[in-house]
């Protein structure tokens, strides 16, 4: 039996990173992934919307990984449901994330924010504000046990060390033109300038400004220009959803995992699932997982430190089935981004199939504590993003204007005339956490080792729905400024319930009373083991986690540097 000073669960967003500085601070590493570890060679030909979107070649699919899902304890379980059907696709932003070294930075569009000051403070400004008694009955929002300084220094090196592009504005409090005037701060810009900017992404600018709104370029984990080796952007138009052929975003497979690979500390078995966490007799200590590679033979492997960051949702079930539930809190306080998705089109081309998803401009005029006085109860906001590009032929027939019949010449007519003309925006409205929105293992669905499947129970509750209808205000006002000849948006209550961007389900914490592990992510009940990620997440605003899970992933990794070296790495 091989031992290892750490085993690494999923080398993903945050896996990856973890992977890099232990390898180069000298321990063996153990990286395990139920995926590939791709090569450039496997995507050089990735402009595939059949392969890709509809067919999910890089989503593990319910097929292998199945997931259930229920809106109430009191409703049987489904298999994603809102992903079956004839015209449904296995595109992963509904579902689970890409698989393989990389993860979810393989899929991703890339969007990279840090979180605001207050966000790691909701419960705390939302009392101040509001009063305390106005958070919804039942929910278990707290604050989280760290705060934006303390993660400041880690979002910076995320920016710098995985190579983002924007245009910052608060650089130790001095605010540029055209930047975010409510951006936290921070003490150096980002390494890269703006990605070019889409052409629909132009009227929406100057229709926020005329509304007195604060545009700004979206920051993004996408090289404007080369950067460590990495190819600047091509503007190919198919980014959310598919891999980089020319290794242009930033993810881990081409960032961090390469640069752990070449320490030569660094043992990765890819097409290696992890079947369960083992730990000694009395269940106080891990010792080691037991994994099935791509020949389904059975292994066990010993380290003193396991880490887990195998996503949030599968990070629950391999805690589950080890049986380890935290005092109950493992798959508690689930969280996930409703995107109120709101399209229209305009009397200018916007050209939607050039360039990246995000190659555009938001808002924060309206986000977390700003939010604005309304009668709908909304408590927190978010950012109003504009949409500008990776609009492929298939994606635009599912998005198009629902008024419109989906075959005939009418709406041969409709694509033909309004395809080139088509403009997005999305928010990622506050999703609170709430006593009966949790994770666990479904009692009757398995996989193919025999593993129960992970099991959501969630539905969208009134402030999540009050939410997206006070957001789509915001941005109906925004297309009537540009002159929209058509608008629709997405129901408040849309039938999907996970986003990729799942979050809170081992929440860290200080007593483990009320949560899974320290902020860390060390887990409260097992010495050596960790959980890593978005699962640790207190609140959830309406940023994308990424950038936030990857300045967590290098805070843990410096804690678990010591560590290691404390145990002769």
């Amino acid at each position: 039996m091989t031992s290892f000073d750490v085993i690494i669960v999923g080398l993903g967003s945050a896996g990856g990173i973890l992977a890099e500085r232990l390898t180069t601070a000298g321990a063996r590493v153990l990286g395990l992934d139920k995926g590939a570890d791709y090569t450039a060679e496997d995507f050089e030909i990735k402009q595939d919307e059949l392969r890709y979107y509809q067919r999910g070649a890089i989503v593990s699919g319910v097929t292998v990984d199945p997931v259930t899902w229920r809106a109430d304890e009191s409703t049987s379980a489904r298999i994603l449901p809102w992903s079956a059907g004839a015209l449904g696709s296995d595109e992963p932003l509904y579902g689970m994330p890409s698989i393989g070294i990389g993860g979810g930075t393989l899929h991703w569009g890339c969007a990279a924010y840090r979180f605001r000051e207050a966000d790691f403070r909701m419960r705390s400004a939302i009392a101040e504000r509001f009063g305390a008694d106005k958070l919804p009955e039942g929910s278990t929002l707290s604050d989280w046990p760290i705060s934006y300084a303390d993660l400041e220094p880690y979002y910076e090196r995320v920016e710098w060390e995985q190579g983002y592009s924007g245009r910052a504005g608060n650089i130790k409090g001095q605010f540029a033109p055209g930047t975010n005037p409510f951006e936290p701060p921070r003490n150096r810009d980002y390494p890269m300038p703006p990605v070019p900017q889409g052409p629909g992404d132009l009227p929406w600018v100057a229709a926020a400004e005329r509304l007195g709104m604060h545009p700004f370029r979206q920051p993004l984990a996408i090289n404007s220009t080369e950067y460590e080796g990495r190819a600047a952007c091509l503007n190919c138009g198919f980014c959310h959803g598919y891999p980089c052929h020319v290794g242009a975003k930033s993810s881990t497979h081409v960032t961090s995992v390469p640069a752990a690979k070449l320490t030569g500390n660094l043992d990765l078995r890819p097409h290696s699932r992890v079947l369960r966490v083992n730990r000694t007799p009395d269940g106080r200590r891990v010792v080691g997982v037991t994994y099935v590679d791509g020949s389904d033979t059975v292994h066990e492997v010993e380290a003193p430190i396991v880490v887990l960051t195998a996503y949030a949702l599968e990070n629950v079930r391999l805690l589950l089935v080890s049986g380890i539930d935290g005092r109950g809190n493992v798959g508690a306080n689930f969280m996930t981004h409703n995107f109120g998705w709101f399209a229209s089109i305009l009397p200018e081309p916007t050209n939607p199939f050039l360039g990246t998803f995000n190659a555009s401009s938001a808002v924060d005029d309206f986000t977390s504590e700003l939010v604005p006085d309304n009668d709908l109860g909304v408590l927190w906001g978010s950012p109003v993003i504009s949409v500008t590009g990776d609009l492929q032929p298939i994606e635009a027939y599912h998005l198009m204007n629902p008024s419109v019949k989906k075959y005939g010449l009418e709406f041969k007519h409709w694509m033909r005339d309004n395809y080139t003309h088509m403009h997005r925006m999305y928010s990622q409205t506050t999703n609170f956490p709430y006593r009966e929105h949790y994770v666990d293992l479904d009692p009757n669905i398995v996989d193919r080792w025999g593993v129960p499947a992970v099991r959501i129970t969630h539905d969208w509750a009134n402030h999540d729905a009050n939410s997206v209808t006070l957001f789509g205000e915001i941005k109906q006002r925004i297309a009537r400024e540009m002159g929209a000849t058509q608008t629709w948006m997405d129901s408040p209550r849309p039938p999907y319930h996970l986003s990729t961007h799942d979050v809170g389900v081992h929440r860290m914490g200080f007593d483990p009373e009320t949560s899974v592990t320290d902020p860390f992510g060390a887990v409260h009940d097992v010495d050596g083991l960790y959980a890593i990620g978005g699962g640790g997440f207190v609140s959830y605003g309406g940023y994308n986690p990424n950038q936030t899970i990857q300045a967590l992933a290098y805070m843990s990794a410096e804690h678990l540097v010591e560590r290691a070296g404390a145990r002769g790495a």
